[in-house]
């Protein structure tokens, strides 16, 4: 089977320079003429001063990002990776996700994930020990707002009853969750709802457990195969070879059973730096690995 890459778009600073409207749209065409099968935004929306917070203080709002991605490709698949679920409401959210994919085409990925910026939270007013159980109910909330209308539901955060949304997304049943995290409960919801299984770079012993505890979690709740796993992972040329990037691609694969792989190019001062690592990595890396 043909390995498959997704990648990064710079709607933040976190792959080594300014974000800037016009470096999302040179990435998200170069990654679809590269042939990458899909490009990620990244989200937060207020963070502190703390050094892990850092490559997150100038961040497009994805949600915005991706109708502007849309417009300017025409076939590459395109989502957030991942969209911090419990930090906005989540009816609101199913409509943008909806007309999202609708304007695109019915490209949407609907990346998913519960956040870990505690002070992130607090500034927006939800509670941080709250967002499992919100991001798992809101996802819910998603799933009802997408049905055929009159649309209801009943939780513990959301309440509506025999109301109308839409436009409805054009993939059916709706756009596929990949979800990220690696703790215990982020495999539960994986397993539960999402399609891929996209965690952040893991050492390969950590990859396989997880892997293994994601089966698990998918057999007792009578699933039948657990979903795709497509792992992050760090390319900086700078500081690694083609042949070195191969070289650990490969061992993943075959330890691991990875068909796929999310790449995340560090190291870039500017664009055309990051458009030359993407170039470099199809021209260099894919063909050693596929």
């Amino acid at each position: 089977m043909e390995v498959r890459f997704s990648c990064r778009c710079p709607n933040t600073d976190y792959l080594g320079f300014e974000a800037s409207a016009e470096a999302i749209a040179a990435s998200a065409k170069k990654a679809e003429e590269l042939g990458f099968d899909a490009i990620f935004a990244n989200d937060h929306i207020i963070v502190d001063g703390s050094p892990r917070s850092a490559p997150w203080t100038n961040c497009y709002d994805p949600l915005v990002a991706l109708p502007y991605i849309a417009a300017k490709t025409s076939r590459i698949r395109l989502g957030v990776s991942v969209l911090i679920v419990p930090y906005r409401n989540p009816i609101a959210t199913a409509k943008m996700l909806a007309t999202i994919d609708r304007i695109s085409g019915g490209r949407l990925i609907a990346g998913i994930g519960v956040g870990w910026n505690e002070a992130e939270f607090a500034a927006l007013g939800v509670p941080f020990n709250e967002r499992g159980a919100r991001t798992d109910e809101y996802l819910r909330v998603w799933q009802a707002c997408w049905a055929p209308d009159t649309v209801s539901f009943a939780g513990r955060f959301v309440r509506f009853a025999d109301m109308y949304v839409s436009p409805k997304p054009l993939q059916h049943p709706h756009p596929p969750f990949w979800s990220g995290g690696a703790s215990d409960a982020a495999l539960r919801r994986a397993a539960r709802f999402a399609a891929v299984w996209q965690p952040t770079p893991l050492p390969l012993a950590d990859l396989v457990e997880r892997k293994a505890a994601l089966q698990k979690a998918s057999e007792q709740i009578g699933r039948e195969r657990p979903p795709e796993t497509r792992m992050s992972f760090r390319v900086d040329f700078g500081k690694a070879g083609a042949k070195e990037v191969a070289g650990e691609l490969l061992r993943y694969r075959e330890a691991a059973g990875l068909d796929a792989f999310q790449i995340n190019f560090h190291g870039n001062r500017d664009i055309a730096q990051l458009l030359d690592a993407m170039e470099r990595f199809v021209a260099e890396v894919k063909p050693q690995v596929t």
